[in-house]
């Protein structure tokens, strides 16, 4: 019996479909394969976890999401993710008394708590007290503490601020409602914060700016956790955040140098204060520096400043 046989255009259409098959599955099982490896390897990257609190008024904006702006910045060329988180210093003390424990704490220099957790500092901003006033003839001669008003802050030492100007028993109150009774002209004067100053050029009045010298605790610090430690990212990432450093007008913020601002802001730069709180403190610290803030005693806060 003869055999069929398949016609020749038949094995070719075959032949086609099987090549056009290899060249179609090949690729794509290949790119499968690279898509599976990188989100593998992005699975696999390290979470720097960094806690910011906020226990001084900024500039503007928020310094959570500048750092974490940061963060992504420096992710695209390491080996990890960085996490910010924005809490109170006393959510702060009570996850650490809980056991939980970042990689990277960013804090006010006078905030206690955090020294036996953490492994070294630096300063990668800071802001600066001053007298404000909208009277267009004031020249800062006149101040005392019966035509100014305090901005308390938050948990920042403004009174004591106030007591090394000789301003002790001027008024005090929150934020916004001295800011507004130096608006409604109840005060000449405002000592306050960079915040304050933001704050009148939001509203559009002319305003004029007096540093205060004598002393300032206003110093954002960044500080590796012993948990941190673990990992090379941490140190790294503080380190990266220090030298992007020139940025933090972006946040109305200062740092040691000049040249950041063109307007009212650039009075508060490159000041040099007689007594500075830039370190971190413990509790017994803390409480010295709150006495001496309530007493009015100088001499304790030289002690322990010097």
């Amino acid at each position: 019996m003869r055999k069929l046989k398949k016609p020749k255009h038949l094995q070719k259409i075959v032949c086609f479909v099987l090549l056009a098959a290899i060249f179609i599955t090949v690729p794509c099982m290949l790119a499968a394969s690279k898509r599976n490896k990188k989100i593998a390897a992005e699975a696999a990257k390290t979470v720097i976890t960094v806690w910011q609190i906020d226990s001084f008024e900024g500039g503007k904006g928020s310094r959570a999401d500048f750092l974490q702006k940061l963060g992504n910045d420096f992710s695209k060329t390491n080996g990890c993710y960085i996490s910010v988180k924005s809490l109170s210093a006393e959510a702060a003390r009570l996850n650490l008394g809980n056991g939980i424990e970042p990689d990277i704490i960013s804090y006010g220099a006078g905030i206690d708590g955090f020294e036996n957790y953490i492994d070294g500092y630096s300063v990668w901003c800071n802001g600066g007290y001053c007298l404000l006033s909208v009277d267009e003839n004031a020249d800062f001669n006149d101040v005392t503490a019966e035509n100014t008003v305090i901005n308390e802050g938050k948990e920042n030492l403004a009174l004591l601020a106030a007591a090394v100007c000789g301003l002790r028993d001027a008024d005090s109150l929150k934020s916004t409602a001295a800011y507004v009774k130096l608006i409604n002209g109840n005060y000449k004067y405002l000592l306050g914060t960079q915040r304050d100053v933001f704050r009148l050029k939001t509203r559009g009045v002319g305003f004029k700016v007096k540093p205060i010298t004598e002393f300032n605790d206003l110093y954002q610090l960044l500080s590796v956790t012993r948990h941190g430690k673990r990992t090379g990212y941490s140190p790294r990432f503080a380190q990266y955040v220090c030298t992007r450093r020139s940025e933090v007008n972006k946040i109305g913020m200062l740092t040691d140098t000049v040249g950041l601002y063109d307007d009212e802001m650039r009075e508060m730069e490159g000041q040099k204060y007689d007594m500075k709180l830039s370190f971190p403190i413990n509790a017994e610290t803390r409480r010295s520096l709150e006495n001496a803030m309530s007493t009015g005693d100088i001499n304790i806060l030289k002690n322990l400043l010097k």
